[in-house]
């Protein structure tokens, strides 16, 4: 058998097979290791290619050697892998169609990987048959990882979600000129894409349109973004551009706070490395500051000072109680309550406010969501690392002549049973009546009973 490479590609190869003129998938896969692989698995999808709206199989039959590596030669299309081009507009657009018809007619096509993506000069998106480079991808070396796939493919991004992301990837690479995350090692760049952004679009190519921005940077959050709102966008973009003119003092403004951001991004980016990396270092940290704070310091603190509580009604006191919970102030807690009274809601406040310290040093955030803003729906999705603790709907009502009643929702986080887990679990929901009994000790009103029933868990 006769083979002739015309021209070689990365990724591609145009060719002549006894003469006859085909389109190659060229690999490194060394011909010795692949006869110990089953043909029928790598080929047993074909390519897609999609053009004018329409799809077609691209199919590879047969496997050839050539020079100790092997090709899988199909159909022929003159044309190069978006490894050997730099996607334009008319690339994206192409693409966004593409991708709107595979998630339409569910057509088989794997993450993004550019010597496995072919561009067609006659127009139109190839893709490769996806276990042929499912397989390719997984032999790659880490330095062929960090250039060819890492970048391109969110961890955690499946389907429409995973197509809008490697869209903005390339709409970001092509007005900066730069991938929006990169890294010197593949578990750098999928830690930064699982608890980091890249600074914003607008910040780095100055008078960029606002709506081509927010696209832009919903999809490298992964939010809600399907291909018909990419490909309306591209067409805009296409027709009167993506980038108007700023003066140059505007310029220099932004590009100014674009290095703040960049600055900013990478300094949160180490201390959420430093915390996860560490969490069990930190852990025994916060248990030790607990201690002390819990038997040493504050009993001190609170026989030198009089309880906050001086002056209040018994309501007032029973209020001030829950707002203390709420606000995770424990020592307001502790004024309200007699020694050794809802001795669990103040350690469960206590290592929750320590833990969030801590995570405020090294995150800038303390990772806790308002229970009240969770319960009326003001937020209703949680970020990576974010968590639902706290009290919504108190109502307090008076019972007899030193007892109240507390009806209230109580919400807490959920947390994954693998420690190194980044999934995020939705919180636990409790509603709570508490039944409290007060007493009057020296002109101040306490708590000195708290009895606690749970009426519903979810």
């Amino acid at each position: 058998m006769e083979i002739t490479i015309l021209e070689p590609g990365t990724g591609a190869a145009e060719l002549t097979v006894n003469g006859n003129k085909m389109l190659a998938v060229v690999t490194n896969l060394n011909s010795k290791i692949y006869k110990q692989i089953s043909r029928q698995d790598l080929l047993s999808e074909p390519g897609i290619l999609i053009i004018d709206g329409e799809s077609k199989e691209w199919e590879c039959t047969e496997s050839m050697e050539h020079e100790g590596k092997l090709i899988f030669p199909g159909p022929f299309y003159q044309g190069k892998t978006l490894a050997d081009i730099n996607p334009d507009i008319d690339i994206l657009l192409n693409m966004a169609t593409a991708y709107q018809k595979v998630i339409s007619e569910n057509l088989p096509v794997t993450g993004f990987y550019p010597p496995g993506v072919f561009i067609p000069e006659n127009g139109g998106t190839l893709f490769f048959p996806p276990a042929l480079i499912n397989y390719i991808t997984n032999q790659l070396s880490e330095n062929e990882s960090l250039e060819f796939w890492q970048p391109y493919n969110h961890p955690d991004a499946r389907g429409e979600m995973q197509f809008s992301f490697i869209l903005g990837v390339l709409a970001y690479k092509l007005l900066s000129g730069n991938l929006p995350y990169s890294g010197s090692s593949i578990i750098e760049i999928r830690e930064k894409m699982r608890s980091s952004k890249p600074v914003e679009i607008q910040f780095v190519k100055p008078g960029i349109n606002s709506s081509i921005a927010v696209l832009i940077n919903n999809a490298l959050s992964l939010k809600d973004v399907k291909p018909e709102d990419w490909i309306k966008q591209l067409i805009l973009w296409r027709k009167e551009g993506a980038v108007t003119a700023v003066s140059e003092s505007e310029r220099l403004q932004i590009q100014k706070t674009a290095k703040k951001k960049q600055s900013k991004l990478e300094k949160q980016f180490e201390r959420k490395q430093f915390f996860s990396h560490n969490w069990k270092t930190i852990a025994v940290i916060t248990a030790a500051l607990i201690f002390v704070i819990s038997f040493s310091i504050q009993p001190i603190k609170n026989a030198m000072e009089p309880p906050i509580t001086t002056g209040l009604s018994a309501e007032e006191v029973v209020e001030t109680y829950y707002t203390g919970i709420m606000d995770m102030e424990v020592e307001i807690m502790e004024d309200c309550v007699n020694k050794g009274v809802a001795k669990s809601d103040i350690n469960e406040v206590t290592q929750l406010f320590v833990v969030s310290k801590v995570r405020m040093g090294y995150e800038g955030k303390s990772g806790l969501v308002s229970a009240q803003d969770w319960n009326d729906g003001i937020i209703k999705k949680l970020d990576p690392g974010e968590q639902v603790y706290g009290i919504a709907n108190l109502e307090i009502t008076k019972s007899g002549s030193f007892t109240f009643v507390a009806d209230y929702i109580r919400w807490y986080p959920d947390i994954p049973d693998d420690p190194e887990s980044n999934e995020i679990m939705p919180p636990i929901k409790v509603n709570i009546k508490d039944k409290l009994t007060l007493e009057k000790v020296k002109d101040v009103w306490i708590i000195v009973n708290l009895e606690r029933k749970t009426t519903e868990k979810q």
